[in-house]
Formats: structure tokens, C-alpha cells, sequence
């Protein structure tokens, strides 16, 4: 492992606006039991939501995709089974005349 050096670092000084009004976070006020049971409330909801609008997504995705794979087999099953229909047409004329 190398050593760290000590390098300086550029700083960026701006000017601020006569209006500016630092943000000040209230640390030391205790929150207060209803306005901590609206919050939690708030995120219940948000959650069921979510959850919701997931479920829907994955109902879409998941009949998407089985739709896709039956087309997909169908596809590929009709002319395998067209050929071999026509190859014992063939087969059973032939042995017939």
C-alpha cells in the first residue's frame, strides 16, 4: 500500500444574495407523538402504494412474457408439425399405389 500524501484542495468562494436565509435544522426539538404517527401513517400509505403499482407491473410483465412463449412455440411448432403431416401423406400415398 502506498502512503498518503497531503494535497491541497480548490476551494470555491460565492457571493450570497442579500435575501439568503441559511436552512436550520431543528436537532434538539423532540417531535411531538401525533406528528410522528402522521408520519408513519404517510409512509404506510406510500408503501401500499408501491406495493400496488409493483403488483401491477409484475401481473403485466409475467402475462407479456407467457403470451410471447405461446407464440413462440406455436410458431415453431406449426411448421414441424405441418412437415410431418405432409411426410406421411407422403408416405402412406407411396406405399398405397
Amino acid at each position: 500500500m502506498g502512503t498518503k500524501e497531503k494535497t491541497s484542495k480548490e476551494v470555491y468562494f460565492s457571493v450570497l444574495p442579500d435575501k439568503y436565509q441559511p436552512l436550520i435544522e431543528d436537532e434538539g426539538m423532540e417531535e411531538r407523538p401525533e406528528e410522528r404517527l402522521r408520519r408513519k401513517e404517510e409512509r404506510k400509505k406510500r408503501r401500499k402504494k408501491y406495493r400496488r403499482n409493483l403488483k401491477k407491473v409484475c401481473t403485466f410483465s409475467w402475462r407479456c412474457l407467457l403470451c410471447g412463449l405461446q407464440t413462440l412455440t406455436a410458431s415453431c411448432a406449426v411448421p414441424l408439425s405441418a412437415v410431418v403431416v405432409v411426410m406421411d401423406a407422403q408416405r402412406a400415398m407411396s406405399s398405397s399405389a
